[in-house]
Order: structure tokens, then C-alpha cells, then sequence
């Protein structure tokens, strides 16, 4: 499931991670954004998804369990 609190914590501390930072403004920007964005992947790789209904095959519903991964 995807977590808005857990999300927002890992940017923050992405953030708090380079408050300090004084000389190397691209290099600062460069580890901001590679944590940002590893942030976003890793929540979006924890979505779930819920099958309820809507395929249909000639002989009624089509039923079973979904496999998936999010890479």
C-alpha cells in the first residue's frame, strides 16, 4: 500500500541530509534528487492491486489471482 507519511519522511530526511552542505551546491542537488527519487520508486514499488472485477472471457467472469511485480 502506498504511504504519504512514509514517502514524505524519506524526502525530509533527503532534505535534512543536505541542509549543511555549503560549497558543493551540484553535488548537494545531485544526492538530493538520487534520494528523492529512490524514495518515490521504493513507495511505488510497495503498491497493491486489488482485482474486483471486469474481465469477462465467452463463459461468464474471469476469476484466479493476479501475479505481479512493480520493477
Amino acid at each position: 500500500m502506498l504511504d504519504v507519511n512514509r514517502l514524505k519522511g524519506k524526502i525530509k530526511a533527503a532534505f535534512e541530509a543536505e541542509q549543511t552542505e555549503q560549497e558543493d551546491y551540484n553535488g548537494s542537488a545531485d544526492r538530493l534528487s538520487q534520494k528523492i527519487a529512490e524514495a518515490c520508486i521504493a513507495e511505488i514499488k510497495q503498491a497493491q492491486i486489488n482485482y474486483t472485477s471486469g474481465l469477462v472471457a465467452p463463459n461468464g467472469e474471469v476469476t484466479g489471482t493476479m501475479q505481479y511485480t512493480i520493477t
